[in-house]
C-alpha cells in the first residue's frame, strides 16, 4: 500500500491543504497547530469513520466559528487498486470512491465506504497497517505484532513453520485436557478418580473396624451385666449399714443436747461473775485515781511556784545583755562608717591613678579602630583579588593567542613605493623604497595617488579560528563583568588597594589584639567612665569652668584633669590604703564583739523562752490536775452512794460459787458426750450415705451401659456388616485398578505434551529470530555493535543487552523505549514484503533521542525508506535533515 496524496479542507485550523507523497521517505514540517498531525488524524477518520457520524471526535474537527463540513480526500495504490477516495462530514455528508485501475469504479455513500474498507481487507493487512501508524504521544508503546499476518508469512518464509504441527498439538492438548487443567492440575474422572480411592478406602476400613469391635459389644455387655448384679448387692447392705448408723446418730444428739445446754447455764454464770468482778475493780481504780489526783495537785503546786521564781531571774538577765548589745552596735556603726569613708576616698585617689592610663589606651584603640574599618570598607568595595588578576590575565592571554593566531592564518598584503606616486595602506604612508605588511583581518583601504583606491576584503577565515576568539572573548568579557572592570590594569590596580586594605586591616586587628588582650572596647570605656565616676566630685570642680570658657572635648579634659591629680594620688593612695587596714581590723574587732554579744542574747533569750514555756506548761498542769481531782471525787461519791465497797465485794464471792458449781455439771456432760465417740459416729454415717448415693448412682449407669450395649448389638446385627465390608471391599479394588489405568494413561499424555511443547518452543525461537535479527541490525546504528534484544513469542522487545548488560524493556528510559520501539515497526516495515505492506507513518517521533542518536536514526529512516514507503510530521525539520533521499514538504 502507497500514499499518493491528501488533499484537506476545513479540517481543524486548515482551509485548504494538499501534501503529495514519494514513494520513499516524505518529511511533512510546519509550526504547531499548522496541522501535521491533522494529516495523520484525517487518514484515520477516512478509514473508520462513515460521512453520517456525529461522533465526539468527528465533531472536534469542525473549525471553530466555521459552519462548514470537514473533508479528506486521499490518492493511493493498494495491491493491483489505485484509487481516490473522498468523504465530507457533518455539513452536506458526502462519500465518494473513484477507483481508477485495474478497472475504472464510481462508488458513493455507504456504498464507496464499505467498498473500501473490502479493498483494504483484500489487499493488505489491516493490523499491519495500525501498527504502522503512530499517532503523536504513542511513540514509547510497543506495536502489537503478534497478529499481523503479513509479517507471520514473512516470518514463515525465512524462519522455521510452526503452524506445521498445530493440528497435533490441538489433539494432545485436547486428551491433556481429559487428564489436566490448563494449569496442571487433575480433572475430570481422573481427578474424581484421585479423589474417590481414599472415600472408598475409609468406608472399608471403617466397616472393617465395626465388624471388628462387633465381639468387642458381646464381651462389654456381658461383663456390664455381671457388674450391675454385683453394685445392687452392695446397694442392699449400704443401706442396711445407713440405718444403724442414723440410730446411734439420734442417741449422740441427745447426749449433745444436754451437753449444749448445761454449757449454756455455765456461760451465763460466767458472765454473771465477770460483771460483779468488774464493778469491784472499777470502784478500786477510781479509788486509786483520787488518791493519784491529789498528789497531782500537790506537785504541780510546788513546780510552779520555783518555775515563776526562776523566769523572774532570767528576765532580769536578758535585759542587762540586749543594752550590752545595742552598745556594741553603736560601736561597730562607727566604725564601718569610718572604714567606708576612708575606702570611699582610697577608690578615688585609685581612679584619679588610672585615668591617665585608661584615656590614652582608648584613644590609641579608637584611632586603630577607625584604620580597620576604613580597611573593611576598602576590601568590601573591591571584589578583584590577586589571584582573580591573574585569572583575568590568562583570559586576556587566551584571547591574544586566539587574535594571533586567526592574524597568522589570514591573508597578507606586501606593499612598496616603487614610482613617484604616494602609496597609502589604511591611511598610513609607505616611504619611497619602504615596504609596509598588513595582515588581512578587516577591510585594507591601499590607495595610490592619482591611480588608484583599492579596497580588499577578508576572505571567511577557518571556523575554528573564530570559534576560538569568540569563546576566549566571551570567557574575558565575562570575567570582566563578574569583576566590575574593563581592563586587566583596572583590575591589578583595585587588587593592589584591596592588598593594601588588607594590610592595614591586618596590623590594626593585630595592635587592637594587643592593646584590648581579652576585653572589648566596650569593656574600656566603660571603665574610663568608672573611673570618671569614682574620680567624683573633685574632677568636676576642677573642670568645670573651664569647659565652658575654651570648649575642650571631654577626653581632653579627662586628661588634663587626670595629670593634675596624679601627683596627689600617687602620694595619698599608700596612706589611705594603710588608714582603710585599720579601720577595717577595727570594725572587724566590733563585729566580733557584737557578735559575741548577740549570741550570748540568743542563748538567754531562748533559756527565758523555755523558762516562759515551762511555767505555762506546769500552770496548765496544775489546772487541769485539779480539775481532774474535783471530778473523780464527786464520781466515788456517786459511785458509794449507789453501793457500798462492801457489798460489791459479796457479789463476787456469790457468783464465783455458783460458775463453779454449773462448771462440774459440765465437766460430767461433756464426759459421757465424748465416750460415745461422737466423730467417728458422724465419719461412718457420712460414709454410709455416700456409698448408697454412690451405688445407687453406679446401679444406673451400669443398667444405662447395658441398655446401650444391647441396642448397639442389635443395630449392628441388623445391618448386616459383614455384608457390606464384603462390598466395600470390592468397591475399593475395583476404584484403585481404574486409578492405575487412568495414571499411566495421564502420565503418558503429559510426557507426550512436554515433549510437542518443547519442540515447539525451539521452532518459536527459530520463528522470531528474523525479526530479533532485523532489530538488532538496525538498532546498532544507534546504540553500537554491542546490542542485543530479548524477543517474546508474540513479537515484544522483552530486554535490551547492551556491553553484557541486561535491561528490562519497561525499566529503559524514556528515549531508549521510544527508538526501540519504533525501530521494531521499521523492522516490520522491511520485513513484509513491498506489495502486501503499508507505509511507516510517524508522528513527532523521536523526540525524546540527543543529537548523536537522531542521526543515527536517519540512517536507519533513509535505509527503510528504500523498501518502504515512510511520511514523517515534525515541527522541527532539523532532526530529518540528514536522511538521504527524502522530500521534505513544508506547511504553512
Amino acid at each position: 500500500m502507497k500514499l499518493h496524496s491528501i488533499h484537506l479542507q476545513n479540517y481543524r485550523g486548515i482551509t485548504d491543504a494538499r501534501v503529495e507523497f514519494t514513494d520513499g521517505v516524505t518529511v511533512v514540517e510546519g509550526p504547531n497547530e499548522v496541522g501535521k498531525s491533522s494529516i495523520h488524524q484525517a487518514i484515520t477518520h477516512l478509514r473508520d469513520d462513515k460521512s453520517s457520524s456525529r461522533k465526539g471526535s468527528i465533531k472536534d474537527i469542525q473549525p471553530v466559528g466555521a459552519d462548514v463540513g470537514p473533508e479528506v480526500e486521499l490518492h493511493l495504490s493498494t495491491g493491483g487498486y489505485e484509487l481516490k477516495y473522498r468523504k465530507r462530514w457533518l455539513k452536506q455528508q458526502e462519500t465518494q470512491l473513484n477507483v481508477l485501475r485495474p478497472a475504472p469504479e464510481q462508488l458513493s455513500s455507504d456504498d464507496a465506504h464499505d467498498r473500501f474498507l473490502a479493498i483494504l481487507d483484500e489487499t493488505v493487512d489491516v493490523d499491519l497497517l495500525v501498527a504502522l501508524d503512530v499517532a503523536q504521544g504513542e511513540s514509547l508503546a510497543q506495536a502489537p505484532l503478534a497478529q499481523i499476518k503479513a509479517l507471520h508469512s514473512a516470518l514463515s518464509e525465512s524462519g522455521a513453520e510452526v503452524a506445521d504441527h498445530d493440528d497435533f498439538l490441538d489433539r494432545v492438548e485436547a486428551k491433556y485436557l481429559k487428564y489436566f487443567t490448563a494449569k496442571g492440575r487433575e480433572t475430570g474422572e481422573y481427578k474424581e478418580l484421585i479423589a474417590q480411592v481414599p472415600v472408598v478406602e475409609a468406608a472399608y476400613e471403617d466397616l472393617l473396624e465395626r465388624s471388628r469391635g462387633m465381639d468387642d459389644l458381646v464381651d462389654n455387655h456381658a461383663r456390664a451385666a455381671a457388674r450391675m448384679e454385683t453394685v445392687r448387692i452392695q446397694l442392699t447392705q449400704a443401706s442396711e449399714d445407713k440405718e444403724e448408723a442414723e440410730k446411734a446418730s439420734a442417741a449422740i444428739a441427745e447426749l449433745k443436747t444436754v451437753l449444749d445446754q448445761v454449757t449454756d447455764r455455765a456461760k451465763s454464770a460466767a458472765r454473771d461473775e465477770q460483771i460483779a468482778r468488774e464493778s469491784l475493780d472499777r470502784r478500786t481504780t477510781l479509788i486509786e485515781e483520787v488518791t493519784a489526783a491529789e498528789d497531782a495537785v500537790d506537785a504541780g503546786s510546788k513546780e510552779v511556784s520555783e518555775l515563776e521564781s526562776s523566769q523572774k531571774e532570767q528576765d532580769t538577765e536578758f535585759e542587762t545583755a540586749q543594752k550590752a548589745v545595742d552598745a556594741k552596735q553603736e560601736v561597730l556603726n562607727a566604725s564601718r562608717s569610718s572604714a567606708k569613708d576612708l575606702t570611699r576616698e582610697l577608690t578615688r585617689a585609685r581612679a584619679r591613678a588610672d585615668l591617665t592610663d585608661l584615656s590614652q589606651r582608648l584613644e590609641t584603640v579608637r584611632d586603630h579602630d577607625e584604620r580597620r574599618t576604613q580597611a573593611q570598607a576598602t576590601i568590601a568595595s573591591i571584589a578583584v583579588t590577586s589571584r582573580e588578576v591573574e585569572t583575568l590575565n590568562s583570559l586576556a592571554t587566551d584571547l591574544r593567542i586566539a587574535e594571533n593566531a586567526k592574524t597568522s592564518a589570514a591573508a597578507r598584503i606586501v606593499a612598496t613605493q616603487v614610482g613617484d606616486q604616494a602609496v597609502t595602506v589604511d591611511d598610513a604612508i609607505v616611504g619611497q623604497g619602504a615596504t609596509e605588511d598588513v595582515a588581512v583581518v578587516k577591510d585594507v583601504h591601499i590607495t595610490i595617488g592619482g591611480i588608484a583606491d583599492i579596497t580588499i576584503r577578508p576572505g571567511i577565515s577557518p571556523a575554528e579560528l573564530d570559534q576560538a576568539i569568540t569563546s576566549a572573548k566571551r570567557a574575558f568579557d565575562a570575567e570582566c563583568e563578574r569583576l566590575g572592570v574593563d581592563s586587566v590594569e583596572q583590575a591589578r590596580e583595585r587588587a593592589h588597594r584591596r592588598a593594601d586594605a588588607e594590610a592595614v586591616l591586618a596590623e590594626s586587628t593585630s595592635t587592637l589584639k594587643a592593646l584590648l588582650g581579652n576585653e572589648e572596647r566596650t569593656t574600656l570605656e566603660a571603665k574610663l567612665a568608672r573611673a570618671q565616676e569614682l574620680a567624683g566630685a573633685n574632677v568636676e570642680d576642677s573642670t568645670g569652668d573651664d569647659d565652658s570658657a575654651d570648649g575642650e572635648s571631654s577626653a581632653e579634659r579627662e586628661t588634663d584633669t587626670a595629670d593634675e591629680a596624679d601627683t596627689t594620688a600617687t602620694r595619698s593612695i599608700k596612706e589611705f590604703e594603710a588608714a582603710v587596714e585599720e579601720a577595717e581590723k577595727a570594725a572587724d574587732t566590733a563585729q566580733r564583739d557584737l557578735d559575741a554579744a548577740r549570741t550570748n542574747l540568743d542563748r538567754l533569750r531562748t533559756s527565758r523562752d523555755e523558762a516562759r514555756v515551762a511555767t505555762v506548761r506546769a500552770q496548765t498542769t496544775l489546772q487541769e490536775a485539779s480539775a481532774q481531782h474535783v471530778r473523780l471525787k464527786e464520781s466515788l461519791e456517786q459511785a458509794r452512794a449507789a453501793a457500798a465497797d462492801e457489798d460489791l465485794e459479796t457479789a463476787v464471792k456469790a457468783a464465783a460459787s455458783e460458775s463453779e458449781a454449773i462448771a462440774a455439771k459440765v465437766t460430767e456432760a461433756r464426759a459421757n458426750y465424748e465416750a460415745a465417740d461422737p466423730e467417728t459416729l458422724e465419719m461412718q454415717l457420712q460414709n454410709a450415705r455416700q456409698l448408697v448415693l454412690s451405688k445407687e448412682t453406679q446401679r444406673e449407669t451400669d443398667r444405662q451401659k447395658v441398655d446401650q450395649l444391647s441396642a448397639l448389638i442389635d443395630d449392628r446385627a441388623s445391618e448386616g456388616i459383614y455384608e457390606k465390608l464384603a462390598a466395600a471391599e470390592e468397591t475399593m479394588e475395583s476404584a484403585r485398578r481404574r486409578l492405575s489405568r487412568l495414571r499411566r494413561q495421564a502420565r503418558a499424555i503429559d510426557l507426550l505434551r512436554s515433549t510437542v511443547l518443547a519442540h515447539k518452543e525451539e521452532a518459536q525461537r527459530k520463528y522470531v529470530a528474523p525479526f530479533k535479527e532485523q532489530i538488532e541490525r538496525l538498532g546498532r546504528l544507534v546504540f553500537g555493535p554491542g546490542l542485543s534484544v530479548e524477543v517474546s513469542e508474540n513479537l515484544e522487545i522483552v530486554s535490551r543487552t547492551l556491553n553484557e548488560r541486561t535491561v528490562a524493556f519497561e525499566s529503559l528510559s524514556g528515549g531508549t523505549k521510544e527508538q526501540l520501539a519504533l525501530i521494531g515497526r521499521l523492522a516490520v516495515a522491511t520485513l513484509v514484503d513491498s506489495d502486501s505492506g503499508a507505509p511507516v507513518i510517524l508522528d513527532d517521533a523521536f523526540g525524546f533521542a540527543d543529537a548523536e542518536r537522531l542521526n543515527a536514526l536517519n540512517v536507519i529512516l533513509g535505509t527503510v525508506g528504500q523498501r518502504a514507503q515512510v511520511i514523517l510530521l515534525t515541527c522541527q525539520p532539523d532532526r530529518f535533515g540528514n536522511i538521504g533521499g527524502a522530500t521534505t514538504v513544508s506547511l504553512s
